[in-house]
């Protein structure tokens, strides 16, 4: 499984990537929601994590891309401190499959990954 994660923080995505890459799992990095977009159209994942609060491009402009201007329906986790009731409304409204709150907890966010992952191999 191909797994892209965007954040601004590195100190998010060097612990996601390792546990992440420990339990098999290829996965891109990025820190920037602009350059996600180009690494979405050559790597290619199986699952995008994305945080909404980023300079720039915000998670949720990154969604709407995938969603419409790219028609994808690949698997979207947001991982994002912002705790909005609206905004995270407005991600599921995108079609967004799963939403968890920061600070993260990395055996959480593998136990959800292993979910959605079983829930689209089975539909």
């Amino acid at each position: 499984m191909k797994i892209l994660a965007i954040d601004d923080q590195q100190l998010v995505l060097l612990p996601l990537q390792k546990k992440l890459e420990d339990l098999g799992y290829k996965v891109k990095t990025s820190t920037d929601a602009s350059e996600g977009i180009g690494l979405y159209d050559r790597f290619k994942p199986d699952l995008v994590i994305v945080d909404i609060n980023m300079p720039d491009m915000s998670g949720l402009e990154f969604i709407e891309y995938i969603r419409i201007n790219k028609r994808s329906s690949t698997p979207i986790m947001v991982l994002s401190a912002n705790n909005s009731s609206d905004i995270i409304s407005e991600t599921y409204k995108f079609g967004v499959n799963d939403y968890i709150k920061k600070p993260m907890n990395l055996d959480e966010i593998c136990a959800r990954i292993k979910r959605l992952n079983i829930f689209f191999q089975t539909y």
